[in-house]
């Protein structure tokens, strides 16, 4: 009686997880989801429209996340968002903004790239709140490469031989489409972020609605196979703790999708380390946050953020807490974001409070 060789039957039992994992991908639409970042206050765009040039003139994010490398090949995730405030010298004006994502997910390379212009109005309600509403539009394609696949019916009962067939039949065919999206939002704010008095108040909550049209979603051409609208629910604030450093920024958001859901609550504690100068350019405001998110069912984040002037660096680790972190570890992946703004966003070197 002969026995197995142990790397064959290990081959053969990662090809019927990897034929597994691609099938349903590709017959249980419901399970589709849009790519998100846990630092979620660093994808203004992405969230929702309305946030397009509201609390600054300029604003340039880049993110990367690498996610699921202790399984096997990573998931890669990067992000770059730009936008602007225009008509700034009247009381209504408008925002105009792009970002761009690319993603890329294991050994089948299944991968995004998008590209969407987002265009806001923006309407002070008075000295201390306004409203915004925004629409998205978006050009995005979708690929995948099987040549680095394995498939069951490659394996010959001894080992995995690359020269059988697979036994696919369907051909895997990149596709295209046309995004759409829409958001509101409100804005509230007090007083000033200084810290001789830091007793500012500062909210935001907004509500936005992607893929209203629920768009063609196959990589083998069904047409019935649709990528499911998705509402999101989010807000922030930060509440400054009347003279001392210290300044508590919660936030939270709810994403529904089809059959998924996405509830995210957290809090991040900001401590100035110094403020800007008014008067003059030698003094930058700096700033360092240390935060935590909870991802329901899923995964806790931990956040750490430098500030300087004009400029933010941010990292955070998702540590995995749902059932898959028997296989990872707990090990989830890591990402970084980095941010330019003007005026700055806080102490006196942005001259006044902006909601």
């Amino acid at each position: 009686m002969k026995t197995k060789n142990p790397i064959s039957v290990l081959i053969f039992r990662k090809a019927i997880f990897i034929g597994i994992l691609i099938g349903l991908l590709n017959c249980i639409p419901v399970l589709a989801q849009d790519i998100h970042f846990s630092q979620f206050d660093e994808t203004p765009l992405q969230l929702n429209p309305a946030n397009t040039g509201v609390h600054h003139d300029i604003r340039i994010i880049t993110n990367y996340k690498n996610q699921w490398q202790s399984v096997g090949s990573p998931y890669k995730t990067f992000a770059l968002s730009t936008e602007f405030k225009l008509l700034k010298k009247k009381k209504q004006h408008l925002g105009l903004g792009i970002d761009f994502f690319n993603d890329k997910a294991g050994d089948a390379q299944m991968g995004s790239n998008q590209v969407n212009l987002s265009l806001s109005g923006i309407i002070p309600v008075n000295a201390k709140s306004l409203i915004s509403g925004g629409l998205m539009v978006g050009f995005a394609q979708r690929t995948m490469t099987t040549s680095k696949l394995t498939w069951g019916n490659q394996y010959d009962g001894m080992a995995y031989n690359s020269n059988l067939a697979t036994g696919e039949t369907s051909p895997v065919g990149n596709y295209t489409f046309l995004d759409l999206g829409a958001g509101v939002q409100y804005s509230y704010g007090t007083d000033e972020m200084y810290i001789s008095a830091n007793n500012a108040r500062k909210v935001n909550i907004g509500v936005s609605v992607f893929h209203p049209h629920q768009p063609a979603y196959s990589f083998y051409g069904n047409k019935s196979e649709k990528l499911h609208m998705k509402l999101v629910l989010h807000g922030d604030a930060a509440i400054g703790i009347q003279n001392t450093n210290l300044i508590l920024k919660p936030s939270y958001i709810f994403f529904f999708q089809g059959a998924t859901k996405e509830i995210t609550p957290g809090m991040t504690f900001q401590y100035v380390l110094q403020e800007g100068s008014k008067y003059t350019e030698n003094k930058k405001p700096a700033a360092v946050s240390l935060g935590a998110y909870y991802r329901a069912k899923d995964a806790f984040i931990a956040l750490a953020k430098f500030e300087y002037a004009n400029y933010a660096i941010g990292f955070s680790y998702d540590i995995n807490l749902s059932k898959l972190k028997t296989v990872t570890s707990a090990r989830g992946g890591f990402e970084i974001s980095l941010r330019f703004i003007a005026p700055g966003a806080f102490g006196k070197g942005s001259s006044r409070s902006r909601i």
